[in-house]
């Protein structure tokens, strides 16, 4: 039986006003290749009789064109949902580590006679992978976030002080316990706070560490006693490890803990700084060729793009050339990361 094309579906699908059912019939009216030549004659013969109807400025071609897209785009959305299921089940999976080391205190603790100081000296770590960002809780209530390629370590009880140790970034919304301080180590200070909401940003190999308050008051005290100073909300401090200054600076805080929703923000950052975030946050290997790309700065805010869509802007305000290499496979079978090289443009 003859399939009727209606090309009032087609311009509907092409301007985004469809519905599920009809993404499935205009697929499989495009996805059999045997049917293309009876499908553009329909089309064409519908498009001369009603064309009248419909904008001039409109083409056969470019609804084409918009239909592909819409295709590919609900495609995309359906590749998107099982990578979101894979990515909550790997999430499922470190997040039950200290859920597990919790239940098991708490039903020991109900046990006189159980070895319950061993639990509580046991540490727990939740790790973020380059990529991902993880949400966690603690045994205090207390929450945050973990940003790609960080790891945090914590006691699975908390006895007295509270302390946990970041490698990497996080945002914190710490918990107010009376009389119990909570203190954030990393390599060259800690932050200790009462209850407030702020972000720490201290990965290895990066030459500064940052502590920015959103909400409540922090103390930033210098492991090595150069410094001590406390933070007030949208006040963000940067300690330099080679120059071993501090600075203290006034900042929309917000803008700096806006990566737990997916935001990639660049903010008049030289390329050279910003090298290491796109690495972490697309789980990439970049290579700059030529050391005088580092000094160019862009400023930019991109939400869940793909890491070609950022490559394209850097290389349309920047002269510089990429490419973007095919991912490998090693003698183990292991799959080694994407590469970019990047090098400027002659």
């Amino acid at each position: 039986m003859k399939e009727n094309i209606n090309i009032k579906t087609l311009i509907d699908f092409s301007n985004g006003k469809y519905s599920y059912n009809d993404y499935l019939k205009v697929k499989n009216w495009f996805d059999c290749p045997i049917k293309n030549n009876e499908i553009n004659a329909q089309l064409f013969s519908q498009w001369e009789e009603d064309n009248e109807q419909y904008n001039s400025e409109d083409s056969l071609t470019h609804i084409f064109e918009k239909i592909q897209y819409n295709i590919l785009l609900e495609e995309k959305k359906d590749r998107k949902k099982i990578n979101i299921w894979r990515y909550y089940q790997q999430v499922a999976a470190i997040l039950f580590i200290p859920v597990l080391a919790f239940s098991i205190w708490y039903y020991a603790s109900e046990r006189p006679n159980a070895p319950v100081q061993q639990m509580v000296e046991s540490l727990v770590e939740i790790n973020a992978p380059d990529g991902a960002r993880v949400e966690f809780f603690l045994p205090d209530s207390s929450r945050g976030w973990l940003n790609s390629g960080s790891k945090l370590k914590f006691p699975a009880v908390f006895k007295g002080e509270r302390k946990v140790e970041l490698s990497g970034e996080a945002w914190f919304d710490v918990q107010h316990l009376d009389n119990t301080g909570f203190i954030v180590s990393v390599p060259d200070m800690n932050v200790n706070v009462l209850g407030t909401q702020f972000n720490v940003s201290a990965y290895p190999g990066e030459v500064c560490t940052d502590v920015t308050l959103e909400e409540g008051k922090v103390e930033i005290q210098g492991k090595s006693g150069i410094f001590n100073e406390t933070l007030s909300p949208n006040e963000r401090i940067t300690f330099n490890q080679k120059t071993r200054t501090l600075t203290l600076s006034e900042v929309d805080a917000s803008r700096f803990s806006a990566w737990k929703e997916g935001f990639l923000i660049i903010d008049n950052e030289r390329l050279g700084q910003v090298i290491g975030r796109l690495e972490r946050w697309y789980n990439v290997d970049i290579i700059i060729q030529d050391d005088v790309l580092k000094e160019y700065r862009f400023k930019a805010t991109f939400k869940d793009e793909p890491l070609e869509e950022v490559l394209r802007l850097i290389a349309k305000t920047t002269p510089v050339n990429y490419i973007i290499e095919n991912r490998t496979t090693d003698s183990n079978g292991v799959t080694k990361q994407k590469k970019v090289t990047m090098k400027l443009k002659i």
